[in-house]
């Protein structure tokens, strides 16, 4: 959840995600005014100043990257059918775009492992040619 509050005290705790890690920064008061320390101790002006630092020099905007400790937002989950089992999530399906291919086949999407790939017209394909199946849970 972005920082909605932009006047951060001393001792606040900031949190993101980057790349499946979890990140932290607090906010220190120094001789210098506020400042974001990183957990390895160097210090930013600014939230986005640290962003870029966790994210190795890309520029960020650091009211959205980072987060309130104990406010970041939940991992989506499934949602539940009126069955109360969880839906299935689709890792496999066709693509709108079709264009270029030649005649009688089809493109499909992985979800799983972000490729697309080819079959014949006519066929729904059961797995992906790394093997994922709409079978498979998402992480």
């Amino acid at each position: 959840m972005a920082l909605e509050n932009r006047s951060l005290e001393a001792g606040t705790r900031l949190v993101a995600r980057y790349k499946d890690q979890t990140y932290s920064a607090e906010v220190v008061h120094t001789e210098d005014g506020l400042r974001y320390r990183l957990e390895d101790g160097r210090e930013f002006k600014s939230p986005s100043a640290a962003g870029s630092a966790v994210m190795g020099g890309v520029a960020c905007n650091g009211w959205r990257f980072w987060s309130l400790e104990g406010r970041e937002p939940a991992r989506k989950e499934p949602k539940a059918n009126g069955k109360g089992k969880r839906s299935k999530f689709r890792t496999i399906k066709k693509l709108p775009n079709q264009q270029g291919l030649e005649e009688g086949q089809v493109r499909y999407f992985c979800s799983a492992c972000q490729k697309s790939f080819i079959v014949e017209d006519g066929q729904e394909p059961e797995a992906c040619p790394e093997g994922h199946t709409n079978d498979d849970p998402e992480d």
